[in-house]
């Protein structure tokens, strides 16, 4: 009996060091002989001459081995096995005992002070929890709550991981800082050198998303993907952080027990190709609170008077953003005392920090989607894409116009209500606003304003009161 027991818990695995050595060779022999396209598991199976299953558990570096079988994997890539490629799994005995629910906030928001969200809050806990989805995005305009409805999933959630881990891109780490970091929290700070590359580093992560049940939360993704242009794409990413995209399309891909949350103004690429309904990929697009949770932002600020049609108005025109509506509050607090109505007839509704978060979105935008929102901005009511591509041909082709109506979609700029594109007032009263000043600004520097150019400031004035 102890002869059988002992002969189970025989083997090896490899060390981080054996593991880059195999898998720089892999990638070496990928790009040399299969085009740079990765094998398949039944491919490494027909080159090592070694079981998927076994293949699975060589490659992650948790499973307990025999040496010969890591000879053969070695030989497959031409390489020859050291002491150093190989280690008892000791580090596994380790990780489970560093496992104690494990949580990591890094600059996460206090969210004792939370208004409303239930229903996606229950829908994103049974997505993560029952249904075992890989990756998950928050996708929404800026100040739409995302990032706090993160740290609050994350909160409720909790206890059914071993290990949460929050992290802003709001700065623009680089993907191998952010790694190592991960990583070695996730280790106890206990490993050697990691991996130089960084799809070890990845591959490295990927064992210990499979071997403990992990949380990561990466807010502002949106600060590593690129403004877009004629040679970028919606969801591309700025120069020398790729590797982001990497890591999202590795972690969606592959099998784990562990789970990335992501929040985004914009999609990023890979998640608009992985993302199914029933996918372990998947979006949420998130939109303002209801008129009777948004009111509860003014009511912790203070007294205010409305009526109820008042307040439909004013959440409505700022489409339940929790960030606007609180800025918005400490206006009508401080220059109305208080009064809706008086700030309504007022009738400006974009500015200070509400303008500066607009024009950041806006200024992203390619020339043909800033054509694209302008029209729609002047023509408020509601387009089909056969309408839209009736209405606007001579500026933009159909082809492009579904490109660019998808792209703003992705970033959170349009709204679709069943085959129909239309703005938000918010939107609309921007880019009107920026439109008039733009008419002025020439009518002053040229002295004169045609008949045409007349009629266009006029159309742009009474959009606006629309409201």
């Amino acid at each position: 009996m102890n002869e059988q027991k002992n002969k189970r818990r025989r083997g090896v695995i490899l060390t981080i060091q054996g593991f880059e050595k195999l898998q720089a060779a892999k990638l070496e022999t990928e790009s040399n002989e299969n085009s740079d396209k990765r094998y398949t598991l039944e491919a490494l199976s027909y080159r090592t001459g070694l079981d998927p299953d076994t293949l699975m558990k060589v490659f992650s570096c948790q499973t307990r081995v025999d040496k010969q079988t890591l000879q053969r994997c070695f030989r497959a890539f031409n390489l020859q096995i050291e002491p150093s490629d190989y280690q008892l799994p000791q580090e596994i005995q380790h990780l489970k005992s560093h496992i104690q629910n494990g949580i990591d906030w890094g600059e996460a928001p206090d969210v004792s002070v939370f208004y409303g969200r239930t229903q996606e809050l229950t829908t994103l806990s049974q997505w993560i929890i029952q249904e075992r989805c890989r990756v998950v995005t928050l996708l929404g305009m800026g100040g739409i709550g995302k990032t706090w409805l993160s740290v609050k999933l994350a909160e409720q959630i909790q206890n059914k991981f071993d290990f949460v881990i929050w992290r802003s891109l709001r700065y623009a780490p680089p993907v191998q800082d952010m790694l190592a970091e991960i990583i070695k929290y996730i280790s106890n700070y206990q490993l050697p050198d990691l991996p130089v590359t960084i799809s070890g580093q990845i591959s490295l992560l990927m064992n210990y998303l499979k071997s403990a049940r992990c949380l990561l939360i990466l807010d502002n993704v949106e600060t590593i993907l690129q403004a877009a242009s004629c040679n970028y794409s919606c969801g591309s990413y700025h120069q020398g952080y790729e590797g982001y995209g990497e890591l999202i399309r590795r972690i969606g891909e592959t099998q784990h027990q562990s789970c990335l949350v992501l929040t985004s103004r914009e999609k990023p690429q890979e998640i608009g190709l992985l993302q199914g309904e029933t996918l372990p990929v998947r979006v949420w697009q998130l939109t303002g609170l209801q008129i009777a949770e948004a009111k509860e932002i003014f009511q912790a600020k203070g007294y205010f008077s409305a009526s109820p049609e008042e307040w439909r108005r004013l959440i409505d025109f700022y489409a339940g953003n929790p960030l606007k509506l609180n800025i918005v509050a400490t206006t009508i607090q401080k220059l109305f005392d208080g009064n809706v109505s008086e700030f309504l007839k007022h009738q400006t509704r974009v500015f200070g920090s509400i303008l500066l978060l607009l024009k950041q979105q806006i200024e992203r935008l390619s020339d043909t989607e800033k054509i694209l929102l302008t029209w729609l901005a002047v023509n408020p009511q509601t387009s089909s894409v056969l309408e839209l591509q009736e209405q606007i041909s001579l500026f933009i082709s159909p082809q492009k116009l579904l490109e660019t109506l998808q792209s703003l979609q992705e970033r959170s700029l349009i709204e679709k209500n069943t085959v129909f594109f239309s703005l938000q007032p918010l939107v609309i009263e921007y880019v009107t606003d920026q439109l008039r000043q733009e008419k002025i600004a020439y009518h002053i520097k040229h002295d004169q304003l045609s008949e045409i150019e007349f009629r266009q400031l006029n159309q742009i004035s009474q959009t606006k009161t629309h409201f």
